[in-house]
């Protein structure tokens, strides 16, 4: 369920569980660019923002290696910290505070009547309506049998569901430098406040730790290990080898059963050992071309230009109604031009718009969020 319920930490604590990361052009808006960190999972009306935790959103300058796999240059990554107050009794908002570069500060409140429009950068912070979509049980059930077993409708279990977001805006010449890469890449993290600061989650692309590293019986070299919290340990821009090499098993693992699901071949292991795919979805971040303007379906389209030579034709990045599920899975079981895999839930119950803060407003009486009946043994 994209990077909802991700670990047993953030189960336990939905105010560190990072739900989603998305990374677009500002529509219409030429050389500004839209970064979105969602949190708390299933958030009902009060929900708040931790004041004992950092929100960080981390832009990188990325390059193209000579393997064709997307690096960022974490050395040069700008960081954007997103911090809170305890709610105020008398109003019931927070108090936040947005630091960037080397001494730039933004102060907020939560709240739509809270958000700071700049020239620089705008920031908004508050429950809204979540705005991801997937057929959860449809995915989970895949896995358990090893067959696709989508039905066409799906069921949306995030439907109705709200989250925590922070939604930033900049402007690219501004913030990045008018001297800046083509191809940027985000990450978005969760870390205590205070020195030395501990991670608690990070979060690139959807679905890397629920779906391309669970626990499937695949990885015979951590056959029954769930990685997803030491994962969540790891700098995104800087992985220890150790960790890498764990998480290369187990996607090299992963995704070759993904691709037998249709019975078919469409990614030879190209050296007998890995996968085509694994280097590229290690370095775990969402990475978008900032000269090429706003475009939807983008999603991944950016790493698929890298590996087939092809160059891509869209922005990249992930725009806020781009159906990653459908496109997640037509790539590891169909290869880049293979069949179409469909979950059957093409769109979330309401959009999100293309105005700031683009998220739609919050359910005021959400579901209740059951993550056993999500995420346990499908029927």
């Amino acid at each position: 369920m994209s990077d909802h319920l991700s670990s047993l930490r953030a189960i336990q604590d939905p105010v560190i569980d990072l739900t989603d990361l998305y990374f677009f052009p500002v529509p219409d808006v030429p050389g500004r660019l839209a970064v979105v960190l969602n949190l708390f999972p299933g958030a009902q009306p009060g929900a708040a923002f931790s004041d004992a935790v950092v929100y960080r959103v981390r832009l990188a300058p990325a390059d193209i290696g000579p393997d064709a796999v997307v690096r960022a240059r974490g050395e040069d990554a700008v960081s954007f910290d997103v911090t809170f107050t305890d709610i105020e009794p008398d109003t019931g908002d927070q108090g936040g505070a947005l630091g960037y570069g080397a001494d730039r500060a933004v102060a907020f409140r939560t709240g739509e009547k809270g958000a700071v429009r700049g020239s620089a950068v705008s920031i908004f912070a508050g429950l809204r309506r979540d705005p991801f979509f997937m057929d959860v049980k449809g995915e989970v059930r895949t896995r358990a049998t090893r067959r696709l077993a989508f039905t066409a409708p799906g069921v949306d279990a995030v439907a109705g569901q709200n989250v925590l977001s922070i939604v930033l805006e900049l402007d690219a010449d501004a913030v990045l430098g008018t001297g800046r890469s083509a191809l940027w890449a985000a990450t978005g993290e969760s870390l205590s406040r205070g020195t030395p600061a501990a991670r608690f989650e990070r979060i690139g692309r959807p679905e890397a730790k629920n779906v391309l590293l669970s626990v499937n019986g695949n990885d015979t070299v951590n056959a029954t290990v769930d990685l997803r919290d030491l994962y969540n340990l790891d700098d995104p821009f800087d992985v220890p080898p150790e960790s890498a090499a764990a998480y290369r098993a187990r996607l090299d693992a992963n995704l070759a059963m993904f691709d037998q699901l249709d019975d078919a071949t469409a990614w030879p292991f190209t050296d007998g050992q890995h996968h085509p795919l694994t280097e590229t979805l290690l370095h775990d971040h969402l990475v978008l071309d900032a000269t090429k303007p706003f475009g939807e379906h983008g999603y991944l389209d950016v790493e698929r230009g890298t590996l087939t030579g092809r160059g891509h034709e869209t922005c990249g990045g992930r725009w806020l109604n781009d159906d990653v599920i459908d496109i997640l899975y037509s790539v590891i079981v169909g290869g880049w031009n293979g069949r179409p895999v469909r979950d059957g839930v093409d769109a979330a119950v309401i959009p999100a718009s293309r105005a700031f803060p683009y998220l739609a407003a919050a359910n005021p009486a959400p579901p209740a969020l059951e993550a056993g009946a999500i995420l346990g043994p499908s029927d």
